[in-house]
């Protein structure tokens, strides 16, 4: 197995598996670490929790063509599971089990990261998929965050209900209908990440809060959360999406962070 690669632009530092698909097992900003550590020991829980926890779960995962299983899809998407190829900031796989090859190529600047995405389709039918990016930042570490308005919800509150959640509970939101493709993360050093996306093909945010509530089995507890720009109502493919790599075709999309010091 090859042995993570390493990769440093100005203020940015990176460390990438691409033999553990592709997974980002550290970024970093300054003195900031952006996502959760590698957990010091591991073990399968002995609930079944999905197949996506049969492996340790931290740092940074791309979840394609779904999340949630469905027909011949794995829990969290195929990705996780696969070697990649390339470099950490430029790399692409094949999938498996459909004629489809992702690419991620990661574009760093003096304080923003450019995360472009492209999926081509070499079948001859087009293809719903779900990319949905999955960052778990070390809860501990939020102080603030700020959350777009949208239908059905109101975004302070629902802020203010994340803050508040207990040790030992989690929850899983879906903010649909938002106005505007944006999200703010305070953390407690002073720095301030911001998450941009197109609403046109990210009509819905997902947010992830576990606050050492799973899986709920001792000594495999997390404290971590999660913003996701996801395709779709909510993270099931079957629920209908917004991106469609069509037939002998590519598909391009872009999300951007941006840390600034508050």
């Amino acid at each position: 197995m090859k042995p993570v690669s390493h990769f440093q632009s100005g203020a940015w530092s990176l460390e990438c598996d691409l033999a553990d698909g592709a997974r980002i097992r550290r970024l970093r900003f300054q003195e900031t670490d952006l996502l959760t550590a590698a957990p010091a020991a591991f073990r399968p829980p002995q609930a079944d929790y999905g197949r996506y926890e049969t492996r340790p779960v931290f740092a940074y995962d791309d979840c394609f063509p779904t999340v949630e299983p469905c027909a011949h899809w794995p829990d969290h998407g195929e990705l996780c599971w696969l070697p990649w190829s390339g470099t950490p900031v430029d790399c692409h796989v094949t999938s498996a089990l459909a004629p489809l090859r992702f690419f991620r190529r990661l574009d760093f600047q003096p304080n923003r990261l450019l995360w472009n995405f492209a999926v081509e389709n070499s079948g001859s039918a087009a293809l719903p998929v779900q990319h949905v990016m999955h960052p778990l930042f070390p809860l501990h570490e939020l102080e603030t965050i700020e959350l777009p308005a949208g239908n059905g919800y109101e975004p302070h509150r629902v802020a203010a209900e994340l803050l508040a959640v207990r040790p030992g509970t989690f929850r899983m939101d879906f903010l649909r209908g938002i106005a505007r493709g944006e999200v703010w993360i305070g953390f407690r050093q002073g720095l301030q990440l911001t998450i941009r996306f197109p609403i046109r093909w990210f009509p819905t945010l997902g947010i992830w809060w576990n606050n050492r509530g799973y899986p709920n089995e001792a000594g495999l507890h997390r404290s971590e959360c999660s913003f996701q720009p996801v395709p779709g109502p909510d993270s099931r493919l079957t629920s209908g999406t917004t991106l469609t790599a069509p037939p002998q075709g590519r598909l391009d999309w872009e999300i951007e962070w941006e840390v600034s010091c508050r």
